[in-house]
């Protein structure tokens, strides 16, 4: 980080512009799920995180910081927009992503799956049974 990094972070994180910019990224990918203000500081908290304790030195906080914000906007454009198994990949920010997208109950599409017949077979038949549910006493007597 630069010398006047942390001052920016401050800043920043004060304002709340790391929401907006989240909010910006993901009005620009075009995604409609509305997610609540404590969903969006939970990932840009995470964003700075990243930023923070970046392997990317060379860069500026804010530029970090952007990048990070992109990075999650990405992330949630993918997990509201698809069904695809994000889980299973090994990296610990995705990790992470995930573990915020499932406590905030970020909703996921889901695909149906394609309709198969199958037989369905009977011990007796059916028509042994037809009269199973009558009432024995409301039929007349004869």
């Amino acid at each position: 980080m630069k010398l006047l990094d942390p001052l920016i972070r401050v800043f920043v994180l004060t304002q709340s512009l790391g929401v907006t910019w989240l909010r910006e990224e993901l009005i620009a990918l075009e995604v409609g799920i509305p997610l609540t203000d404590a969903c969006l500081g939970e990932f840009v908290r995470d964003a700075d995180a990243a930023a923070c304790g970046g392997a990317r030195r060379a860069l500026r906080y804010v530029e970090e910081m952007r990048r990070q914000v992109a990075i999650r906007a990405r992330f949630i454009q993918r997990w509201t927009g698809s069904d695809d198994s994000i889980a299973s990949q090994d990296d610990q920010s995705l990790q992470g992503l995930v573990r915020i997208a499932r406590k905030h109950a970020l909703p996921r599409r889901w695909k149906l799956s394609d309709p198969v017949v199958t037989e369905h077979r009977r011990t007796c038949p059916s028509y042994w049974n037809w009269t199973s549910e009558l009432d024995a006493e409301a039929l007349p007597q004869s």
